[in-house]
């Protein structure tokens, strides 16, 4: 796994940059969009960390080669 960290740092960027911009267009009011930005980038990184658990299971499980 090279440049483990490099990737993590690019998908961290693009993540909040995703979810800045899915937040600022889809609410009106600013006050309202910056009140719940942080839940929605919660939301988004705990998601991910759920999906990156699943696909290591399923890594582990299922491609296994001994």
């Amino acid at each position: 796994m090279k440049d483990l960290g490099v990737h993590g740092l690019l998908f961290l960027f693009a993540g909040f940059v995703i979810v800045i911009i899915g937040t600022l267009f889809s609410e009106t009011d600013d006050a309202r969009a910056r009140a719940i930005l942080p839940r929605r980038l919660l939301r988004f990184f705990l998601g991910s960390l759920l999906v990156l658990g699943i696909m290591l299971i399923c890594e582990h499980t299922l491609a296994s080669v001994h």
